[in-house]
């Protein structure tokens, strides 16, 4: 059977009947398939295997009526249905339409013989309808589009006939725009006209007309009853006959109150925004996804002393040298993966070091994707006080080894931003050297932070160091920035960190390895880029063995140690340090003459052991500044037994120095400890290394020894 053969079922109780139809069908029989069932039930099979496009069905049979078949669903039948009855009836016919019969005919040879034409009609009529139904269908659909759209717009449409002077048609949108009640019918265009804003009546009745006879839009408004003002968009399209003549007018309105009333506010919030972004005393800067400078406002201006047109459209590599711009980019970078970057740096500016409190954050379009980024920077210049900076002698102005060899490391360090890890006794020096360290590296410009870990309390700690949100635990009333993050872009001293929790020892190691972190009660990680130093007095390779310390934290931080000497093994170095320390002290205390120290006070300093190293000769020297009488200092130092007869010298292994360059550093600091001990008599000195004077001169004068006290001699 072909695609297009029509599929015809008929239902026929009669046998007669039956076998007359098919006769009727037989020469028909290349485009038109009979197949019959004597029941309903037959006839239901059937229609479960396959859907017909026509049915003839008898009006009577065993086990039902035709019309039983017409529908399966209250939607109408699925295929058109002639109904046959044997002996005509008007209600017979009137209840067979009403079943949603197609056709109906009274059987008969003649009728019979003519079923495949009035098939034929049938299906082209079914088709017709089918057709008619599909097209009222889209219609409906269409104006249903039509009715949200306009409804979601705030669109209404009219028509208007300005002959006649009459409303052609009016949209339920429209009705609800203009505030009119559908119910009462379309408005008469005086009732419209009365809804104008008195100001904007006239330009109102010279559009209606269209004098110009071209498509027209304008703008205007309506007062309700209840005294609402609404914004109208009005757009007219004129209609004209074959002679040029006007004779409708085809109209949209689109109600405009929001968008007029967001412009308002828009306009608000820009003025608003435009004077402090004007007059703000702080620098801001904006911008694009691309780091360009897209605004900068007057106080910006002034700070980079250039005008705002040769700003814009660069970028940081433009303006600042290239390691701040280098970082600028870095912190952009975060900034634009929606971090919000705050921090103190130093920024050369024409040529001037002026320090900044600084705060970037993401820039964010309406649907919430970051487009730039914003800046505000102020100047603390005064606050950080720039022009006192700290400063250390160069390493050729301590004479001992051990301290040259240890500031050589520091300039090594400064170099790198590497982990570095300080060593020496408790008061030996290593947070200065660690803020020496700051100051000659690249993030001088940034701020310095120094926490010691043995001074915070445990269940502190992981706050002070990393921060928490509201509400991380009771009394955490707001955010707080731990120190790890106040540090951003520059340095973070964590002295004594042998003395770290071991759980916080974990979060360090993540944070190492990760230089991101999450603050105590929150769930967002946080990305810093900050240099980490650390310092400790305890011998940490013993601490992991004890269980103390974390084995993998200890290698993390092992890249580059610095061994800070006691000052015991560089005595020779006490004039210097008394120098710088009477000169601080002075400062502070602001004196107006700073005594100087004699020759025999030095020797007492000197000839001291110093078991509180540096921070003991500080106190020393503080004490007898403040009790110091004119232009001499008295030293008074604690009360010890004068000396040991123990001497103890720390030697570290350094790939590169021979046995001769250990042997003499062993050399110097015994012949320096003796001379010490002995008063400076050389004779003494020599009797007590159980070698001759010859020889001890020999090793002083090769060594560089000196001895301000030749008594004994």
């Amino acid at each position: 059977m072909a695609d297009d053969t029509v599929k015809i079922l008929l239902i026929e109780d009669e046998d007669a009947h039956m076998e007359a139809v098919k006769r009727a069908f037989q020469p028909y029989a290349d485009t038109m398939y009979l197949t019959c069932a004597g029941t309903i039930r037959e006839a239901m099979r059937l229609l479960g295997e396959s859907i017909p496009h026509l049915v003839i069905a008898d009006w009577l049979l065993p086990d039902g009526k035709g019309t039983d078949i017409v529908s399966r669903d209250k939607d109408g039948a699925e295929f058109p249905v002639i109904l046959m009855t044997s002996h005509g009836n008007e209600q017979i016919a009137v209840d067979a339409m009403k079943a949603g019969v197609l056709d109906y005919v009274v059987k008969s040879p003649s009728v019979f013989a003519d079923l495949p034409r009035i098939a034929e009609r049938a299906l082209r009529e079914w088709e017709l309808l089918a057709e008619n139904k599909r097209t009222q269908e889209a219609l409906r659909v269409s104006e249903a589009y039509l009715a949200d759209t306009q409804r979601l717009s705030h669109t209404g449409s009219w028509a208007w006939d300005p002959i006649r002077s009459k409303i052609l048609y009016w949209s339920e949108e429209l009705f609800r725009i203009l505030g009119f009640d559908p119910q009462q019918g379309l408005p008469t265009p005086d009732q419209v006209l009365e809804r104008i804003h008195p100001e904007d009546l006239d330009k109102v009745k010279h559009a209606r007309m269209l004098p110009e006879k071209v498509d027209f839009d304008f703008e205007a408004r309506i007062v309700l009853p209840d005294g609402t003002i609404k914004h109208l968009h009005a757009l007219a399209h004129p209609v004209l006959n074959p002679d040029g003549d006007l004779v409708e007018v085809i109209a949209c309105v689109v109600d405009i109150t929001d968008r007029k009333r967001a412009e308002e506010a828009l306009r608000v919030s820009e003025e608003r925004f435009r004077a402090v972004f004007e007059s703000a005393r702080d620098t801001i800067l904006m911008k694009d996804h691309l780091f360009r400078y897209t605004h900068v406002n007057p106080a910006g201006e002034r700070k980079l002393g250039l005008p705002v047109s040769e700003i814009i459209g660069r970028t940081a590599e433009d303006l600042f040298d290239k390691e701040a711009a280098s970082y600028i980019r870095d912190v952009d970078k975060r900034v634009l993966q929606g971090e919000v970057v705050e921090g103190e740096y130093v920024r050369q500016v024409r040529g001037v070091p002026m320090a900044f409190s600084e705060v970037k954050v993401p820039l964010r379009n309406d649907a919430g994707a970051i487009i730039g980024i914003c800046g505000i920077f102020r100047d603390v210049t005064d606050r950080k006080n720039m022009g006192q900076v700290r400063t250390m002698p160069v390493s050729e102005h301590y004479p001992s080894p051990a301290m040259r060899k240890a500031l050589q490391e520091a300039r090594y360090a400064s170099a790198t931003d590497s982990i570095v890890l300080l060593q020496g006794e408790s008061g030996s020096g290593k947070d200065y050297l660690a803020r020496w360290i700051h100051d000659q590296s690249k993030r001088s410009g940034g701020p310095y932070f120094a926490v010691n870990c043995a001074a915070i309390p445990k269940e502190l700690a992981e706050s002070e160091l990393f921060g928490h949100e509201a509400g991380a635990f009771t009394g955490a009333s707001g955010r707080k920035r731990g120190l790890v993050e106040l540090a951003e872009g520059g340095t973070l001293l964590l002295n004594e960190i042998g003395e770290l929790p071991l759980s916080l020892q974990s979060k360090l190691l993540t944070f190492l390895d990760t230089k991101s972190f999450l603050r105590v009660g929150g769930d967002k990680s946080i990305h810093i880029n900050a240099r980490l130093l650390a310092a400790t007095h305890r011998d940490l390779e013993a601490e992991v063995r004890e269980g103390r310390f974390m084995a993998p934290l200890l290698y993390r931080l092992n890249v580059f140690t610095i061994q800070v000497p006691r000052l015991r093994d560089r005595i020779g170095d006490i004039p210097v340090l008394a120098e710088e320390i009477l000169s601080a002290l002075g400062t502070e205390l602001q004196l107006t003459q700073i005594p100087t120290i004699h020759l025999a006070q030095m020797n007492k300093l000197m000839r001291y052991s110093w078991p509180g190293n540096v921070r003991e000769l500080r106190n020393v020297l503080e004490r007898s500044l403040m009790l110091a009488c004119g232009d001499r200092l008295d030293i008074v130092l604690p009360v010890e037994s004068q000396y040991s007869d123990e001497w103890e010298h720390t030697i570290r292994f350094i790939p590169g120095r021979s046995l001769q360059d250990v042997t003499d550093e062993v050399t110097h600091s015994l012949c320096e400890y003796v001379l010490r001990r002995s008063g400076g008599s050389r004779q003494e000195t020599a009797h007590l290394l159980d070698i001759s004077r010859t020889a001890l001169y020999r090793h002083m004068k090769r060594l560089r020894i000196t001895s301000d006290n030749e008594t004994g001699d």
